[in-house]
């Protein structure tokens, strides 16, 4: 098949830190080109050029310019959302050029979404969204109105919505060669992601202090009033440490020494990929069963799933009857690109694209 693949106006792809659906959009590109498709990419600038795929790149490096001394959210808080949309403007714009020399276009753009469902139902090939955030209810009206084809990324993302056009559930994977896996452990628990309410570092930091044991945090700022109130005060350099956004080098390390990583999330997650990357170095996971944490972890297997707090901190307490290659295990049999890839294709000639 000749695909079409939408990555990200955001960020390159891959992403140079973190970035989950850039990452994943990568994946996809290498591994069809990989089972012998003829590959396009469209993603921001600053995207791996590679013998895989055609490069487009659409978007990125994008900078805020303020008028004043004042904070740029205040200065101008729409700008980045408005970027973002002048780009997938452009991509669309694109599209009506040249999507029709494709059997298939696979659309990961957050916000693609919304902007490019009706232009879809013009193509006389397949199209696919790619699911990589929850669904919500004008979205899914709109998703519903055009019947656009949806492809979930759990089982749980589509609970909320059953009654939408879902062609496949294609579980997110990671190249098992870049999470080395680790028999043994460091003394520090790990929560990998976004500092934000909803991912709740706040949980994370209050089980440490009460087990009395290091607590590392790695992602960006994507809230600083949650982060001031409710994360900086804790931060010491010894106890509590934040690492910021991380290559995957620096990630990788972390992952693999480990204890253990914390999940205590307060949303219906759509995936969690930071639970398996964790799990393919070896390391279990302790996560709140939101969303698809029960189709990814193995309840006392692979790490444990807890409801509150308080159940996260006796789950901690006993981690070392997890088998850390029980772990790796898990990943490699379920989670690996390849098997993410394959579930992709079946999908996509599922939808029709065999038949183009």
């Amino acid at each position: 098949m000749k695909i079409l693949i939408l990555g990200s106006v955001a960020l390159p792809v891959p992403p140079p830190f973190q970035g989950g659906t850039e990452r994943v959009a990568y994946a996809q590109a290498i591994g069809l080109s990989n089972n012998g498709h003829d590959v396009t990419l469209v993603a921001a600038k600053g995207s791996l050029v590679s013998d895989h795929y055609r490069l487009v790149q659409i978007g990125g490096g994008d900078t805020v310019v303020g008028s004043s001394n004042a904070p740029q959210e205040i200065v101008e808080s729409s700008r980045k959302l408005r970027s973002e949309m002048a780009y997938l403007t452009q991509v669309l714009g694109w599209m009506e050029e040249h999507a029709r020399e494709f059997d298939v276009v696979i659309n990961n753009m957050r916000g693609g979404e919304v902007l490019f469902h009706q232009h879809a139902q013009k193509l006389t090939k397949a199209y696919v969204n790619v699911m990589h955030l929850p669904m919500f209810a004008s979205l899914a009206d709109i998703c519903g109105q055009y019947n656009t084809p949806l492809i979930s990324i759990s089982n749980a993302q589509r609970r909320a919505f059953p009654h939408l056009n879902y062609v496949g559930t294609v579980y997110n994977g990671v190249d098992i060669a870049d999470f080395p896996f680790e028999s043994t452990s460091g003394d520090y628990l790990l929560m990998m992601g976004s500092i934000t309410p909803h991912k709740n570092q706040a949980c994370g930091i209050a089980v440490a202090k009460t087990l009395g044991m290091k607590l590392i945090l790695a992602g960006k700022i994507g809230d600083p009033a949650y982060y001031a109130k409710e994360i900086a005060p804790f931060i010491d350099g010894t106890n509590v440490l934040h690492h910021g956004e991380l290559g995957m080098a620096e990630k990788v390390e972390l992952y693999k020494n480990a204890k253990a990583l914390l999940f205590p999330v307060l949303w219906e997650e759509p995936f969690g990929l930071v639970m398996i990357e964790a799990m393919a170095c070896g390391t279990p996971v302790v996560a709140f069963g939101r969303g698809a944490v029960l189709e990814v972890v193995v309840d006392g297997k692979t790490g444990f799933i807890v409801d509150m707090q308080e159940q996260m901190i006796d789950a901690v307490g006993k981690i070392n009857v997890i088998d850390r290659a029980a772990c790796r295990g898990h990943v490699e049999n379920n989670f690996t690109n390849e098997k993410m890839v394959d579930s992709l294709e079946a999908a996509l000639r599922e939808r029709g694209g065999e038949r183009a």
